[in-house]
């Protein structure tokens, strides 16, 4: 058991039983502030839902070992909590991780955010005013709160928002992430506000192996624009189950990028989507390189015309990792456009699956999407799945999907190898320029320098590489 405390009392060890969850709701009804903003009506429902549901996805196989179904839960604990501490949150929150690198981004300019170690949100102190300060600035124009003091002062942006995009009912991972809500995140930005820098989200792994079920909502106005980061930094080994929920407004544009570089036994689940008004565009840009095991749902819809919704995504599986990677876009109405791109590579062991899907309901008539899917395997026993989906019920619409899973071009490194670059040099190049179709969309060049050097460094891990 777990020796993490809640409130100076130790943390109860987590199991999704509905003995643990009375013991979360009656935790929170003493703390209302810590962290939970879901009713208990609603808690009990969302885990009645969780046992009900069938767990998603193929069953373990070749190229699978994970069984949704029977995930074990031992040695975690159930938090919510909050920490003030005496230096920058974001600083507090950027230690060495188990390999040994920083992570000096955290420390970049930002428009502002908010740090959770585990479950437990991290603030300065009040009297402390020696942080560095690219991380104290904040862009007083945008609402960042923690989504129980957000709920609490029922901020209407929030309420328009809030359980409106994301269906926590039919999904089995969505229900577990309602039901033990214990952080998360609002962010609000008026219309007619241009950030031109990044607003952070920052989950770090806490010392003890924590349960950690996040929910965050973005809200961008009217002609606002944003971006958003959430990132997943450090060594432990927690289980993390999320939900992000993003409602972008008429001729509003929100990019909401995603690096996840948790500790090598983490597990991650999230499910996060996005609904456009007229004219709104929604860009994701995910990339998963740590943890364990990684299950992530990107969608979108596209109610009103002139909407547009972009997924880039990109994993790199080495060791055992795996990544389960689903997106979807829903043409309700048109005119409206999607465009998606996703990059994978596996090596070692490492194993992956992507399911894509396309939808384009009856009176989504002039509406435009495409899809891209491009797989690497790069040793013998790495293995990837790929299934691309369209679903088309209107005229005069133009949709493309497209998808390959494949080995290093020899032809490609035999040239290489004419021009003086050794095999291992010319392998490492054309990997990682594989990926550059997807990295060349995340929105700074800030951003896309760290992912490649992240690849750079699951280059130096692999085992197998080109075996």
């Amino acid at each position: 058991m777990s020796s993490g405390t809640i409130a100076g009392v130790t943390a109860p060890a987590f199991t999704p039983t509905a003995a643990t969850l009375e013991t979360a709701i009656a935790f929170l009804a003493q703390h209302p502030g810590h962290g939970g903003a879901v009713d208990a009506a609603t808690r009990r429902e969302a885990l009645a839902r969780y046992e009900a549901l069938p767990a998603p996805g193929a069953r373990p196989s070749r190229g699978w070992k994970y069984d949704y179904a029977n995930l074990p839960f031992e040695d975690l604990s159930w938090t919510s909590d909050r920490r003030s501490v005496a230096t920058s949150p974001f600083a507090a929150a950027a230690p060495p991780d188990a390999s040994g690198a920083d992570h000096p981004a955290l420390q970049t300019a930002s428009a502002g955010g908010l740090v959770h170690l585990g479950a437990t949100l991290l603030h300065l102190r009040p009297a402390q005013h020696d942080m560095p300060e690219a991380a104290s600035r904040r862009d007083a124009r945008v609402v960042i709160l923690p989504l129980a003091d957000a709920a609490g002062a029922a901020e209407p942006a929030l309420m328009r928002a809030l359980d409106t995009i994301v269906d926590w009912r039919g999904d089995k991972f969505t229900a577990l992430a309602t039901a033990f809500q214990n952080c998360g995140a609002f962010v609000y930005v008026p219309d007619g506000v241009q950030l031109d820098e990044p607003i952070q989200l920052v989950f770090a792994g806490a010392p003890d192996d924590e349960a950690v079920f996040p929910h965050v909502v973005v809200v961008v106005g009217n002609g606002a624009r944003a971006t958003v980061l959430e990132r997943h930094v450090g060594a432990g080994d927690p289980f993390v189950c999320g939900i992000v929920e993003a409602h972008v407004g008429e001729g509003a544009q929100l990019d909401y990028a995603v690096v996840q570089q948790a500790g090598e036994a983490a597990r991650l689940m999230f499910t996060r989507g996005a609904r456009c008004d007229r004219d709104g565009q929604v860009r994701w840009h995910l990339a998963e390189l740590g943890g364990a095991l990684a299950r992530t749902v990107l969608a979108a819809r596209l109610d009103a015309p002139g909407g547009r919704a972009e997924a880039s995504a990109l994993f790199f599986n080495t060791g055992t990792q795996h990544v389960d990677l689903l997106s979807g876009v829903d043409h309700t109405v048109g005119p409206t456009t999607s465009d998606t791109v996703v990059r994978s590579a596996a090596t070692d062991r490492g194993q992956g699956r992507y399911v894509g899907n396309i939808v384009i309901r009856p009176k989504a008539h002039g509406s435009d999407a495409s899809l891209r899917d491009d797989a690497l395997l790069l040793s013998k026993r790495a293995h990837i799945d790929s299934i691309p989906a369209l679903e088309i019920a209107a005229n005069d619409v133009k949709a493309f999907h497209g998808a390959t899973v494949g080995s290093l071009d020899e032809d490609a490194l035999f040239y290489a190898g004419t021009r003086g670059i050794a095999r291992a040099e010319a392998l490492r190049l054309i990997t990682l320029g594989f990926f550059e179709p997807v990295i060349a969309r995340f929105p700074s060049e800030a951003l896309r320098d760290e992912v490649r050097s992240a690849l750079d460094r699951k280059l130096d891990d692999a085992t197998e590489l080109g075996a």
